[in-house]
């Protein structure tokens, strides 16, 4: 090559390098990472097949080619090389016959195919060693060729030895800088090993501006750093790369401005963003996400939330998100279209927890808008439709208008056409006739087809079947739809298995209540055959103790195909309890409570009570044990020690006392009870005036008597139950061999019944009949007469005040007979805090069996009232009009009491 051509041909590739540099310049400083001080070059490579140097040369002739794929490949993976396409350089070499590819050759071949450097070796093969030697020539600097080595073990490292080789070629074609330090600065709030965590760059490693560009994208996606610059610095005899951030501002302090209706505290525990933290634009925004929807949780809709960054020096800001609340927006209408068969009173009833707003929605929320609720309530609608025939129902997404005056919800239906049943069959392993098992099917020909009622046939013949012992029968109603006749075939097919055993019982996870405790509520026998009832009134009977906040019962395969493992898998709740209170009764006036009891006591089921009463008209003290398995039977037994004190207008009575009792059972939801008891009465403060027969019962008496119980008791829920009934018949016998000074035989019968038909309206109708007797000439206790009147038998009435009178001064001395009918129809009004309206009819009067009872002596009052199942107690307040008050009767009373109700 020509001097003169030589220095051009510089002159060109130079000019290009800086025309390069300018671009590569000009982009760091818009790319986010300037201060890269030196421009990166393209370089031109051709690989030439290496020379085999070997004892085998001929058989190791295809190495040489091999070699130079493998080195090309390696090379080819970095952005700075540009390897010379490989059918023009071999098209060229062959052109060049008789020119060896020395390094001059090299230099040649560089010129004809424009390559800036070629790169020739060789491969030596001396006993079992293999060495690569690698010239690197430079096209145009005679003076310039380096060298790469590396050594290969074996013919099976020889491409693991090129890759190395590699390495060295492509350090020195492009005088490639060592990374021998990485370092950060201007980090203030965030940790260097945070940073360091993300970066990819490593010391030892070939710098790499791709790598190097990768590192400050992952950085800036941290969210922490406004600006971050990659330096290149000496150290020592390598480089260091310096990662320069500039941090965003730290938080020192979020403000909320605005908010009246939702404290401060309860948005702070709201939003992800915290203060002394870095500032991250993103988390800020999503703080007015979270802010935006706990308010439209709330119903404020029309709620708007922004956020403010105050400086508050270099390095800090203060975050304040302004608020404005505005006035709630609540349902005010449901609507429904494409209902044909069903009106839009009946629909919106089915949605459980999407309201429109009510008069108690400032207490029960109702009229909050969710959509994720609403889309789940939706649920409701289909399966209503699909319980009334309509199997091709579609419920569309509702249409939501938010208007400042409430919010309007439109949801669309297709509720396509009615389909009824066809023919009903069995079929599969019937065990007994299709006669017998087609009454456990409440599908029948010709009805409308309801989903609920297939559901419930499948559960009936499963559980029928499962109850023999066929643990995994498998019962599947298959369907024909005749749509042109509107009707649906059904067809209940019976895949009954085999019998199965109870192998063994293991109970899981009771760590303080006894074994012993648990199993002895069990149902399910070891060594029995499977019974899926009993497995459900097991559970009943573990849920119905109150020891465990969960009740788990899993089966698994035993020893053998027909042998199963029950699993009863419990979590031990708190069965101790301490509580002190105050209320407030018409009856009682103002009134305190203090209650300590153990329900588990050590862990064997007994119950341990201390309770007291404390109020300015009567007072009560208890102590009582109960025993619910006396000797490991289903026998309770039970001992009470206590003290009442009561004021009535004319008297007052103090009753000391003990007993005992035993309880049995019977057979389901029957269960007798019997019980003795030994009190000591003391009768005084006994008005001036006061009745002769109030006079003659002062002072001190004694009852002993035994009572007898049968209860039949199958409510639903105790305190505030729905459906089943209550029904008792108890008699108290006094006196007598028991001794004591009252002698008398008190009988009462109770039955009350719950009904709830539709729309969670439960009607309650309750009757009392009760009478009492002396017995062997004794007279009656006036404390045991019956006096009726208050929140607990006729409402509307004085407490005590509806009873037979003394002739000559007035007062009410009760009577020996008494009845009562009580009639209630209770409304929920806010259902997710058990909060219901009543409307109630109450009757009955108390008498003497002696004297005349005509049908308008009966007593009678109608009102209204509230009850709340609050957390403290059942609390009722009750208003009561009495339909035919008598001269000095009061018209009409409101009553509050807390305690159980009816």
């Amino acid at each position: 090559m020509k001097p003169g051509k030589n220095s051009r041909e510089k002159a060109r590739k130079m000019g290009g390098r800086i025309l390069a540099a300018l671009i590569l310049g000009v982009w760091l400083s818009t790319g986010g990472w300037a201060g890269w001080v030196q421009a990166q070059e393209i370089v031109k490579v051709a690989v030439c097949p290496f020379r085999i140097y070997a004892a085998d040369r001929a058989a190791l002739a295809p190495w040489g080619e091999k070699v130079a794929q493998i080195l090309s490949l390696e090379l080819g993976k970095d952005e700075q090389i540009i390897l010379v396409d490989e059918d023009q350089w071999k098209k060229v070499l062959g052109e060049m016959k008789g020119l060896e590819v020395s390094e001059e050759g090299a230099r040649e071949l560089g010129k004809k195919i424009d390559a800036d450097v070629v790169i020739i070796g060789s491969v030596t093969k001396v006993n079992g060693s293999i060495s690569l030697d690698a010239r690197i020539v430079d096209r145009y600097r005679r003076d310039k060729v380096s060298s790469a080595f590396a050594v290969a073990k074996g013919p099976g490292d020889l491409e693991a030895a090129v890759r190395r080789l590699a390495r060295e070629v492509d350090i020195k074609v492009l005088q490639k800088e060592l990374i021998t330090k990485v370092l950060i600065e201007g980090n203030r709030a965030i940790e260097k090993s945070a940073i360091r965590a993300q970066i990819k760059v490593k010391e030892g490693d070939l710098f790499s501006p791709r790598a190097l560009r990768n590192d400050i994208k992952t950085l800036y996606q941290m969210g922490y750093f406004q600006d971050i610059k990659a330096e290149k610095r000496h150290w020592g005899r390598g480089t260091a790369i310096v990662f320069v951030v500039q941090e965003k501002p730290v938080i020192k302090e979020i403000r909320f401005t605005g908010n009246k209706e939702i404290k401060t505290s309860e948005l702070q525990d709201l939003i992800s963003l915290k203060p002394k933290t870095v500032l991250n634009l993103k988390t800020v925004k999503e703080s007015v996400n979270q802010i935006l929807k706990k308010y439209r949780e709330e119903a404020y809709f029309a709620a708007k939330v922004s956020y403010d960054l105050k400086p508050s020096d270099q390095k800090d800001v203060v975050v304040d998100f302004k608020i404005e609340e505005n006035k709630k927006i609540r349902i005010r209408q449901i609507s429904f279209s494409g209902n044909l068969h069903f009106p839009d009173t009946e629909l919106k009833k089915l949605l459980p927890e999407t309201k429109e707003e009510t008069f108690f929605s400032w207490i029960s929320k109702a009229g909050t808008y969710k959509e994720e609720v609403l889309e789940r309530d939706l649920d409701s609608v289909v399966g209503f439709y699909l319980q009334n025939g309509f199997l091709q129902v579609k419920v569309g997404k509702p249409a939501v208008q938010i208007q400042t005056n409430g919010i309007l919800i439109k949801i669309p239906i297709e509720e396509g056409p009615q389909f009824r049943v066809g023919k009903v069959d069995l079929r599969g392993d019937l065990v007994e006739s299709k006669e017998q098992l087609l009454k456990m099917v409440k599908t029948y020909p010709g009805e409308i087809f309801n989903h609920e009622k297939v559901r419930k046939s499948v559960t009936n013949l499963t559980d029928h079947f499962a109850d023999q012992g066929y643990a995994f029968v498998d019962v599947s109603p298959q369907t024909v739809v005749h749509a042109d006749q509107r009707l649906v075939e059904l067809t209940y097919e019976i895949r009954k298995g085999s019998k199965v055993y109870f192998e063994r019982i293991n109970i899981l996870g009771n760590t303080k209540t006894r074994d012993k405790v648990i199993r002895r509520e069990l149902k399910a026998v070891e060594g029995e055959l499977y019974s899926l009832s009993a497995v459900k009134k097991s559970r009943n009977n573990l849920n119905y103790l109150s020891f465990f906040k969960d009740v788990n019962m899993s089966t698994k395969k035993g020893s053998a195909d027909d042998k199963l493992v029950l699993n009863v898998q419990v979590e031990e709740a708190p069965t101790g309890s301490f509580s002190v209170g105050f209320g407030y009764s018409t009856l009682d006036k103002l009134l305190g409570t203090l209650s300590i009891s153990q329900n588990n006591l050590f862990g064997r089921g007994q119950k341990l009570v201390l309770a007291g009463q404390f109020g300015s008209v009567s007072q009560y003290y208890n102590l009582s044990f109960t025993e619910p398995w006396l000797f490991d039977m289903p026998i309770s037994a039970g001992a009470d020690l206590y003290r009442t004190r009561r004021e009535y207008n004319e008297y007052t009575v103090e009753r000391t006392g003990a007993g005992i009792r035993l309880g049995f059972p019977l057979f389901e939801f029957f269960r007798g009870y019997t019980a003795y008891k030994y009190e000591v009465v003391n009768t005084f403060d006994i008005a001036e005036g006061a009745s002769l027969i109030i006079r003659e019962q002062e002072g001190t008496s004694t009852t002993s008597s035994i009572t007898g119980t049968l209860s039949r008791d199958s409510r639903d829920y105790r305190i505030d139950p729905t459906s089943g009934s209550n029904n008792l018949v108890s008699v108290e016998y006094a006196g007598g061999i028991l001794g004591g000074s009252n002698y008398f035989t008190k009988t009462d019968v109770s039955s009350s019944w719950y009904f709830t038909p539709f729309w969670n309206v439960t009607y309650m109708a309750r009757g009392r009949f009760g009478f009492i007797v002396g017995n062997e000439g004794h007279e009656i206790p006036i404390y045991e007469r019956y006096r009726l009147g208050g929140i607990y038998t006729i409402r509307g009435f004085e407490a005590y005040t509806i009873g037979p009178k003394d002739p000559f001064t007035g007062e009410v001395i009760g009577g020996d007979t008494m009845s009562i009918l009580n009639l209630e129809m209770i409304i929920p009004v806010a259902s997710e805090i058990k909060l219901k309206a009543v409307l109630f009819f109450d009757a009955g009067n108390s008498w003497n069996r002696e004297s005349s009872f005509r049908g308008d002596d009966v007593r009678t009052s109608a009102g209204f009232g509230l009850r709340w199942v609050s957390p403290v107690g059942p609390l009722r307040v009750e208003w009561g009009y009495n339909l035919r008050p008598k001269e000095g009767e009061q018209h009409s009373g409101w009553e509050f009491a807390v305690g159980a109700l009816f």
